[in-house]
């Protein structure tokens, strides 16, 4: 049987007890998901489940924005920069409260989804993401 129930939510190396915190968080959706279904999720959207595919660049209406970390954000979408030479062309999906993450890397096709059940572990999951995008070879 598997164990659905959420993971505990960390800040640094302690554990925080917030039972009501994830249903509270009504303005950025309230999911509660798996990584797995996080995945199903993101590939749909990305490939035009949802909406024809053209309009995706409709959502790409990049605009600045720093806190928490720097990144762009678009129609209900992010943009986060994996480097200053690619500054608006990085991963593309979406951060959770704690430290979830969905995103989608076009230039390597890659699709990333987890958690580090961190309230602040933004930059351990991109740091994590990036390692992962420079070990895999493009084949073009």
């Amino acid at each position: 049987m598997n164990d659905k129930r959420p993971a505990s939510i960390y800040y640094k190396d302690k554990e925080i007890y917030l039972p009501k915190y994830m249903s509270s968080i009504g303005l950025e959706g309230g999911i509660v998901s798996t990584a797995k279904e996080s995945m199903i999720f993101l590939k749909a959207f990305i490939n035009g489940h949802f909406f024809p595919k053209e309009y995706f660049n409709e959502l790409k209406d990049w605009k600045f924005l720093f806190g928490p970390g720097l990144f762009f954000y678009g129609v209900g979408i992010a943009n986060q920069p994996i480097s200053i030479k690619e500054l608006k062309n990085g991963l593309i999906g979406y951060w959770g409260q704690t430290g979830a993450f969905s995103f989608y890397h076009p230039k390597t096709d890659l699709y990333l989804t987890g958690t580090v059940n961190q309230f602040y572990g933004h930059s351990v999951a991109a740091k994590m993401m990036v390692k992962i995008i420079k070990n895999v070879k493009i084949t073009e």
